[in-house]
């Protein structure tokens, strides 16, 4: 059966109404179909680009706007790691540190027997320097001595003190041999 114009005339208005329908309905669903879901696809997937990149920016701005806060900080972190490691000698300076405990040995009256490093003990950034310590003297002068290495510039560590073989020296004093451990720490440089 052929549908032209005169039998569309002569159709009820129902029938015509009821065929306008059905003609806007499958237009509609053509177009929903071809053109719209895809493209609703494409557009839901841009908003959420779209959010994604907006949060990165809002993350970014935030930065931004904190810029000069975070580079003061950075430059005072910096600050004090030149303060610590200051207090950390390299290994170029430990030789003179063996000398400052020798000279603070005899400045406060006692007799140095030796002085000896012993290998470093790596810790990352920072490797811990033992040194052997054996001096001879009285009591009060080891605490003089030991006062005196608290007060240097550098981190020093004694531990390990033994005391021991009293002997009466010339003028009746008591002298002790004692023996400890000082650990300081050094500073590894990146790469070394």
């Amino acid at each position: 059966m052929a549908i032209d114009a005169e039998t569309i005339a002569n159709l009820s208005p129902r029938k015509k109404v009821l065929l306008f329908i059905l003609m806007a309905g499958l237009i509609v669903g053509l177009y929903w179909h071809l053109v719209y879901r895809s493209k609703a696809r494409q557009l839901n997937r841009l908003q959420g680009q779209y959010s994604s990149k907006q949060a990165k920016l809002n993350e970014n701005e935030a930065i931004a706007r904190n810029l000069p806060r975070f580079k003061a900080e950075v430059d005072k972190l910096n600050g004090q790691l030149k303060l610590v490691v200051r207090e950390l000698p390299n290994s170029r300076e430990i030789p003179n540190l063996l000398q400052t405990l020798n000279n603070l040995s005899a400045i406060n009256g006692l007799e140095v027997i030796f002085i000896k490093p012993r290998p470093d003990v790596d810790k990352g950034f920072f490797a811990e320097v033992p040194i052997q310590i054996k001096v001879r003297g009285g009591y009060h002068e080891v605490g003089m001595f030991l006062d005196s290495v608290s007060k240097l510039p550098r981190i020093i560590n004694i531990s390990d003190i033994t005391l021991g073989n009293p002997k009466n020296d010339k003028s009746g004093a008591i002298v002790l041999d004692v023996s400890a451990l000082a650990t300081t720490y050094r500073y590894i440089e990146k790469g070394g």
